[in-house]
């Protein structure tokens, strides 16, 4: 089964950086879970959307936080970092990534 199409587009030094921000409760990247939805960097700015395996994660806020955190450490010249929290569409364990499903296992 295909994940749901996503009508972003998605930077890979944007990806690449997010790569780093874990989702504690799986111990999977964010971008291995398949839950950065747009990720785009312009010369002045980053905007990043994400999701939730669930709306019920009280992790958000800290893994928004990290995501800017390491985006910023990562280009320092970008004057505007947003990384913001959506849930349209839901999530599904289908968006895992190939990586992803082999780390935890599931080939």
């Amino acid at each position: 089964m295909t994940p749901p199409a996503i009508p972003a587009a998605l930077d890979t030094d944007v990806l690449d950086t997010l790569q780093a921000v874990i989702d504690p409760e799986v111990g999977l990247s964010i971008v291995d879970l398949g839950l950065v939805y747009h990720a785009m960097r312009t010369a002045d700015a980053i905007d990043v959307a994400i999701t939730l395996t669930t709306r019920a994660c009280p992790l958000g806020a800290m893994i928004v936080r990290e995501a800017e955190d390491r985006l910023r450490q990562r280009f320092p010249d970008a004057g505007m970092v947003g990384v913001k929290l959506v849930w349209e569409p839901p999530w599904r364990p289908d968006r895992i990534t190939k990586q992803g499903r082999a780390l935890l296992g599931r080939h």
